[in-house]
């Protein structure tokens, strides 16, 4: 079995590579709270993003975006909520996104912008 932590950060490193190809700016990488981890927070332009990436190497028991749980996204909201009262930014009043980067068999990026909303 390979290693998942391994994989993960391989993931983490293709979809920075991947978020910069699109111009966006890495602002943060494993940025933690008590709450939990959002693995990258980038700009694009003004818009804070947070990005979830999730990374398998075969589609068995679901593509990698699937694994996103409902209990991970409220995880991935306070802890986003938790960076942005901290940078002093109110949540109410800055543009800001979730994001998630699915990655398949190694090289297969999906992008989905806004996938993480309070109301998902």
């Amino acid at each position: 079995m390979k290693n998942t932590h391994l994989i993960g950060n391989k993931g983490e490193d293709l979809a920075c590579e991947f978020l910069r190809e699109k111009k966006l700016k890495i602002v943060e990488r494993n940025f933690r709270t008590r709450f939990g981890e959002i693995d990258i927070i980038c700009k694009d332009r003004k818009m804070i993003v947070f990005v979830e990436v999730k990374a398998k190497n075969t589609d068995n028991f679901g593509r990698p975006y699937e694994m996103v749980t409902d209990k991970k996204k409220q995880k991935i909201i306070a802890t986003a909520k938790n960076y942005l009262m901290e940078s002093k930014l109110n949540p109410e009043k800055c543009d800001w996104r979730i994001d998630i980067i699915s990655i398949s068999k190694g090289k297969e990026i999906k992008w989905l912008k806004n996938a993480v909303t309070e109301d998902n």
